[in-house]
This record gives C-alpha cells, sequence and structure tokens, in this order.
C-alpha cells in the first residue's frame, strides 16, 4: 500500500470511527429519555390507589322496632332532652310502613282510543224549510224560516281530499249505501264543510223532506277494551273516585266530579268513562279520550300518531309514616334501650334489638367499587403494556449500542495497522534519501 493510499484509508477509517461514536452518543440519549418514560411511568403506578371492598358491617347498624298491634315500627333516631323532664328524657323520630289507599293519573302509551263515527241528522222539524235549486252550479240552498240558509253543492263535482273522502266514507256506511269495488257513491250527495271541519251531506232524492247528515266521532274502545260511560256509581266506584278526586285535583278529572258541602262525591252522569286493562278497571274522562283523538288524521291510520291517553285508579300503595315523639326511653345495663313509652301514648312498648344491614347502600357500594376496580386493573394493563414496549425499544438500543461497540474495537485495531503501514513507509522513504 502507498503512502498516499494509507493516508486516505486512514482518514476514512477516522471518520468512520468518529461517526460511530456520535451515533453510540445518540443510542444513549434515547435510552436516557425510555429510562424517564420508565421513571414516569412507575411513579404513576406508585400513586394509584388500590380500590378496597366495602364491608357489610359498615353498613349495619342496631335497630330498635316496636309493634303496637297494627304496624311495625322502626326508632330512626333520637336525641336527648337538654332539660330535664320527669316524663320524658329524649325527642324520638319514629316511622312504619302502611298501604295507604291513594288515587293516581298514568299516561298509557299503547292501546290507544279508537274512535266510531255516529250518524246526526238535522231534520229541520218546525223550520219549514224552503228548497232552491241553482242549476247553473248544481247547488241546493236550504232556508228555513227563520231566515238561515246553507248552501250544499255536488259532492261529484269536488276535488275529493282525504278529509272529505275519510267523512263520505263513514256517511255512506252509516246510511248503508251501496259501494262498488269501494268507489264512494257520489251521485246525488250534496255537502259543504263548516267552520269547525264538519262535513254536512244533503240528499237528493230527500227533497220534500231534507236532512242534514254530519257523523260526530266518538271514543269507543281503548285497544280491544270497550269503553263505558258511567251513568249511577256503585259504591265502590264512588269510594275510588273520590280518592281519585282528593288526590288528583289538578287533573281533567275535577271536570267531572265534585265534592258537596257533606264531603259527598258529586257526578252528573256523564263525562266519566271506564274500561279493563289486565284483568283491572281504570277511569278517563271524555276530555282525556277528546284530547287523545284530535291528533288522528288518516282515516286507515287512526291512532299512530295520538297523544298519551291519561287514566286514573286508586290503588293501596305502601307508604312510609314519619312521626316525632317526646319519649321516654329507658335502658339495661349494657347502655341498650330497652322500652319506649310516647307522650301521645299511655302504652310503654317493649323494644326489639336486632342488627340490620342497608342493602340498598351497600349494592352501590360495592357498584362503585367494581367500578374503580376496572379502571384500576385497566390502568395497570396499560402501564404494563407502555412499560413493555419502552423495554422492547431499549433491548433494540442496546443491541445496537453492541454492534458500534464491536465495530468501534475493530476500527481502532485496522487504525493501528494502517498507522504502522504508514510509519514504516516514512521510516523507508527517510532512509532512502539518508542514502
Amino acid at each position: 500500500m502507498g503512502m498516499a493510499a494509507s493516508q486516505a484509508r486512514y482518514l476514512a477509517l477516522t471518520a468512520r470511527k468518529t461517526n460511530t461514536e456520535w451515533e453510540g452518543q445518540q443510542i444513549n440519549q434515547a435510552r436516557t429519555a425510555l429510562a424517564n418514560q420508565s421513571a414516569n411511568l412507575f411513579n404513576r403506578l406508585l400513586d394509584l390507589e388500590v380500590p378496597n371492598a366495602p364491608k357489610t358491617t359498615d353498613y349495619t347498624e342496631l335497630q330498635y322496632s316496636y309493634t303496637d298491634g297494627d304496624n311495625e315500627s322502626v326508632l330512626d333516631s333520637w336525641q336527648q332532652l337538654s332539660s330535664a323532664d320527669p316524663n320524658y328524657n329524649y325527642i324520638v323520630n319514629h316511622y312504619y310502613y302502611a298501604n295507604i289507599y291513594t288515587g293516581s293519573q298514568k299516561l298509557l302509551e299503547n292501546p290507544q282510543v279508537q274512535t266510531k263515527g255516529e250518524l246526526t241528522i238535522d231534520e229541520f222539524r218546525d223550520q219549514n224549510p224552503v228548497v232552491t235549486y241553482n242549476a247553473n252550479n248544481n247547488t241546493y240552498t236550504i232556508t228555513t224560516a227563520d231566515g238561515n240558509s246553507q248552501t250544499y253543492s255536488a259532492i261529484s263535482e269536488k276535488p275529493m281530499d282525504t278529509k272529505l273522502e275519510n267523512a263520505l266514507r263513514d256517511f255512506e256506511t252509516a246510511k248503508d249505501m251501496a259501494q262498488a269495488d269501494g268507489v264512494l257513491t257520489t251521485d246525488g250527495v250534496y255537502g259543504y264543510q263548516d267552520s269547525n271541519g264538519t262535513w254536512h251531506f244533503f240528499l237528493e232524492e230527500e227533497i220534500e223532506e231534507p236532512k242534514d247528515y254530519s257523523t260526530v266521532y266518538v271514543p269507543s274502545y281503548v285497544g280491544n277494551s270497550k269503553l263505558t260511560e258511567l251513568e249511577n256509581l256503585t259504591e265502590d266506584q264512588k269510594a275510588e273516585l273520590a280518592q281519585i278526586l282528593k288526590d288528583c285535583s289538578d287533573t281533567s278529572i275535577s271536570d267531572y266530579l265534585s265534592f258537596d258541602e257533606n264531603g259527598e262525591l258529586v257526578y252528573n252522569g256523564e263525562g266519566i268513562y271506564t274500561f279493563d286493562m289486565q284483568g283491572q278497571t281504570y277511569f278517563t274522562t271524555e276530555k282525556d279520550l277528546y284530547n287523545s283523538m284530535q291528533t288522528q288524521y288518516e282515516y286507515e291510520k287512526p291512532i299512530d300518531i295520538q297523544e298519551k291517553l291519561a287514566y286514573y285508579n286508586a290503588s293501596y300503595v305502601k307508604t312510609k309514616i314519619e312521626e316525632t315523639n317526646h319519649a321516654l326511653l329507658e335502658t339495661d345495663g349494657n347502655g341498650r334501650f330497652t322500652s319506649v313509652k310516647f307522650d301521645d301514648d299511655s302504652v310503654v312498648y317493649s323494644l326489639n334489638v336486632e342488627t340490620v344491614t342497608d342493602e340498598a347502600a351497600y349494592q352501590d357500594a360495592m357498584n362503585e367499587y367494581l367500578y374503580k376496580k376496572e379502571q384500576y386493573e385497566k390502568t395497570i394493563a396499560d402501564i404494563n403494556a407502555q412499560t413493555s414496549i419502552i423495554q422492547q425499544e431499549d433491548r433494540t438500543l442496546e443491541l445496537r449500542l453492541k454492534q458500534l461497540d464491536t465495530e468501534q474495537n475493530a476500527l481502532a485495531t485496522e487504525m493501528e495497522a494502517v498507522k504502522k503501514v504508514i510509519k514504516d513507509n516514512v521510516e523507508a522513504t527517510f532512509k532512502t534519501f539518508s542514502d
């Protein structure tokens, strides 16, 4: 190897050795950063609070109870009187549960109100009507003796919108007028729509004795249960409706029921309906029924968009009755209460002592514990997963660092060999010139 080649090789080896040293420094910095990340994860792990399962003993306490023959009562809390009283030494809060007859209103989403059309007929009695036909526009005008008149135009010449079609179909069904293949009969049928949107019909064949026909829709069923309007109330119905009126006085039930000066229920025999559902009889009102009925708009789907029907009943509801009294509490030698006497009762009641667990509170605490436990375990799993990734990255960097160390040693060995070649070349050159 010549002098120039040796010098070039040495320079290349020096550059490569410098590059490996720089790459090693970068790897060490990366490993330091990974170590910091790992330390942060470990600190997070140390900061985690391990959830503890609740103990039933934390929700268990002594309970004092007594019975008066009708109800099982519990002493809820007690506070000792600050002033001396020879008859009473505590203020006691106590309660019991009783089945209280209670009226209620509910909303029925399904099934809903079904209606039927009732044909009403105004025969113009004692009104001496005059019927006039106008051939120009094919209309009949009926004028009564009081000067009121109404013009009926031919249905066959009217555009048949949904409301007219529904009304005409109900009219023809009620009158048993023949339909061919479901096509409505319009020949000889005249009509008009009043300000309330109700259609009135007149038949050409009845000119001599004209009649005004209109259909009034009335509630007939709730689901498959037939509606029955109450006229006379039984004693049981009176008692139930009276309770409903007391407890639901701000509902439509008060439009049909009231109490007289003696507290007796008053009902005029109109506006209250009954229907059966799942073996139970319920009440509803004409106002509630029409409130649901008023939303129907399609003849084929009369109940699809109804408002929820309000309905009523009275039943026995388990109710917590709470009372507060001055009381005389007697204790045994261990500090436990043995008997109680209240300021509004002459009887001294023996107290039963038992340990009771608030199951609802305990279950709530257990649910919260299970939730926190899942969070804790998920956090541990996440930290372990991140730590595993960091360890894998660190092992990869460590392996690369070992490769660079091996390469450094090889470069150093080769550089020493090249230095020796350069030295020998220099010595040989100077020896040649010295000769």
